[in-house]
């Protein structure tokens, strides 16, 4: 999980391959192919192709696409809440990071949870997570699969391909790397881009802005 706060700069419509939880006390419109919705907490489901508007101060909860959570609200359309009593800290520390998680998710209360992974699937996450090239044809061999079957199945629990899984765990990391005081061209080589043109480009299509706008200015924080 990934946590985002600072102001929202307006973006033009594209997708990610996370659950996005904007919590914007004062309010923020969102967009996609069905019209537009203004309210204080939205959350859009992963691979939605949406744009939003701009506000002062805001807080940004991706959960990855393969997160139970996640998976409960992929096949939902653009939903809104009201935000309650929660406030978003202007700068926060990790505690306070985790504290502003639980609150977000207790009051979306996505209710039930999705069928289990298939194992191979689970292991093959694993060692994707932590940034290895995960050995499909062993894997597959090993849980009695064809890669072919391995590749439906991994597409099947976790809602996306293994491509498009490994670009959005680099994105991850390159935005680890920030947080942790690397500049851009030295997060893109640690998250395995090409260079800092390449992270741009997948950062734009996956935010809906450059580099610059996300990382420089606002405070991250990259949750287990």
């Amino acid at each position: 999980m990934t946590l985002y706060v600072g102001a929202l700069v307006a973006t033009k419509r594209h997708a990610h391959h996370a659950t996005q939880i904007i919590l914007a006390p004062r309010g923020v419109t969102v967009n996609d192919a069905s019209g537009s919705v203004r309210a204080s907490m939205i959350v859009i489901p992963p691979r939605l192709p949406h744009g939003h508007g701009e506000t002062d101060h805001a807080a940004l909860l991706f959960l990855d696409g393969d997160a139970p959570v996640s998976r409960e609200l992929a096949h939902r359309p653009i939903w809104t809440r009201d935000h309650g009593d929660l406030t978003v800290p202007c700068d926060p520390t990790p505690a306070q990071a985790r504290a502003l998680l639980v609150a977000i998710l207790d009051v979306i209360d996505p209710g039930r949870m999705p069928a289990a992974r298939h194992p191979a699937v689970r292991r093959m996450c694993a060692l994707l997570d932590g940034g290895h090239r995960g050995d499909l044809a062993r894997l597959a061999r090993d849980a009695g699969l064809s890669p072919r079957q391995m590749r439906h199945a991994f597409a099947r629990d976790v809602g996306l391909s293994m491509r498009a899984y490994i670009r959005w765990q680099r994105v991850r990391r390159a935005i680890a790397a920030v947080e942790s005081g690397a500049n851009l061209s030295a997060a893109a080589v640690a998250a395995g881009f090409a260079d800092s043109a390449h992270l741009s480009r997948v950062f734009r299509e996956q935010f809906g802005m450059m580099p610059i706008q996300g990382l420089s200015s606002v405070r991250w924080r990259t949750l287990d």
